[in-house]
């Protein structure tokens, strides 16, 4: 049998209620929509972390984060990981990486200060090209947090009056911006290796939806603030949490950077003007896929990092907060030949994802991968059931720095089934327990009610026996004692 392309599309920071075809009433999303109409739709598909380092190297080792030791971002991925397109690529495949893969720390913070001159502009500021082979990838053409330097080159060159305008995250025309430029490097990727007729992994992916979102402004203010929806906020919701989810919301205030509701509306805009323009992007790699006559020889995968918190709790951004908007990412599959297009509720998690496009190639699994192959469930396997659980970890997230707290004074562990959460804290003290079918939004925390304390210690239990089984892997044992 021919070997299958693989095309892994990776957005950041995208909510599942931010996709028409997960059930949004006002974001007009139809070619990622058309997409999943004939694809395999997860609803129940889990990030391991909560910040894009950690989460996009699990997405690539199949192993989670205090395994493979992306335990925050600006921890950068190991050499010797052994990751998804090096195996591949071992395997005959061309692999390229477009727009952000964030395996290092290439991009600096720019320090608040700098950040609100508005005359700065740091040429510096840039991801520099890579030596290739980089992390298993033959071709790269990187766009982080940062811009790229081949995107800042290509801007020089073809477009010089936007250069300014690109670094500054102001508006540029469609054909300038950065998500266009990166997914014409996919495309043209793909376009040689189909003339080869060479078997490819492509990777393309955007650092944005992260708000505010610097829109292309044809795309720009196309959806009003006022019809934006906000969620719902509770007044007790803070005090049944644990103290630092106060001392997060207060460290925002306190800086001026947590938005009322008229800015929030503004932003959640910009998000969904982005999300609309991102739509498009993906269009066109299906389109050209389509073209090409190498869709039904090519295996798609859209998927996002992390979600985002949109003040859902009074919380601002991602990181490190665990409830459901910042964990619960899409999940979209066309694997040609294989399966009923539809929806499917069955719990899996990042780290099965290398696993599972290994199998649909045809390649056996690696020594090392946590991750389990969901290839029965994308073949309508009757007897494939999914997880019953999903791991998830957040350590000393560098993001509280800017809410003026310690890093080192939160490090969370947490299980979910389909019917209940539990969030383990490191050093004791108050935790959290949500159950899920009556109180999906997570509003009510009954870690310490006396009547929950049965379903308490049984998730705990459930939590170390998914720590037990989620440790490093063993060597092979090369002989039988």
């Amino acid at each position: 049998m021919k070997p299958r392309n693989v095309v892994l599309f990776i957005t950041d920071g995208h909510r599942v209620d931010t996709l028409g075809c997960y059930g949004n009433p006002i974001l007009q999303t139809p070619r990622i929509d058309a997409f999943a109409a004939e694809g395999i739709r997860f609803t129940h598909s889990f990030c391991a972390h909560t910040v894009c380092m950690p989460t996009r190297a699990t997405i690539y080792t199949g192993r989670y984060p205090h395994i493979h030791g992306v335990w925050a971002n600006g921890v950068e991925l190991r050499q010797s990981e052994v990751t998804l397109p090096a195996v591949l690529a071992e395997h005959g495949y061309a692999t390229c990486a477009a727009g952000k893969l964030h395996f290092e720390a290439q991009q600096r913070y720019a320090s608040q200060e700098i950040a609100a001159r508005p005359d700065s502009v740091h040429p510096g500021q840039t991801v520099p090209l890579v030596d290739t082979p980089y992390y298993g990838f033959e071709e790269v053409h990187l766009t982080e947090n940062f811009l790229g330097q081949e995107y800042v080159d290509f801007l020089t060159d073809e477009f010089p009056e936007f250069v300014d305008r690109a670094y500054r995250r102001q508006a540029v025309p469609e054909a300038a911006h950065e998500l266009t430029w990166t997914t014409t490097q996919a495309i043209d990727f793909m376009e040689r290796q189909a003339a080869a007729d060479r078997p490819f992994f492509c990777h393309c992916s955007f650092h944005e939806l992260i708000p505010p979102c610097h829109v292309p402004e044809e795309f720009a203010g196309h959806y009003a603030p006022g019809d934006m929806p906000v969620p719902e906020l509770r007044e007790d919701d803070l005090a049944g949490k644990p103290d630092w989810y106060r001392q997060c919301y207060e460290g925002y205030v306190s800086r001026g950077t947590q938005p009322d509701e008229t800015e929030l509306r503004r932003i959640v805009a910009t998000y969904y003007d982005q999300a609309r323009f991102l739509d498009r992007q993906f269009g066109r790699v299906v389109d050209s896929l389509k073209t090409l006559g190498i869709w039904e020889e090519t295996i798609v995968l859209f998927t996002s990092d992390h979600g985002l918190s949109l003040n859902d709790h009074w919380q601002w951004r991602h990181g490190p907060f665990l409830f459901d908007q910042v964990i619960n990412v899409p999940m979209i599959w066309h694997v040609p030949g294989m399966g009923t297009p539809g929806t499917t509720d069955a719990i899996v998690e990042q780290v099965d994802i290398m696993p599972t496009v290994l199998d649909l190639c045809g390649i056996g699994p690696e020594p090392g991968v946590q991750g389990c192959s969901i290839a029965p469930l994308l073949a309508d396997d009757d007897s494939a059931t999914g997880r019953e659980s999903v791991l998830i970890q957040e350590r000393e997230a560098p993001d509280l720095t800017a809410r003026g707290m310690d890093p080192t004074s939160v490090s969370q562990l947490g299980v979910r089934t389909r019917e209940w959460k539990l969030i383990q804290y490191a050093g004791g003290g108050r935790g959290e327990l949500y159950d899920l079918r009556n109180d999906p939004g997570e509003f009510v925390n009954l870690w310490g009610d006396p009547g929950y304390v049965r379903q308490r210690i049984a998730m705990e239990g459930l939590l170390l026996d998914r720590l037990a089984g989620a440790q490093d892997p063993l060597p092979v044992r090369e002989f039988d004692w």
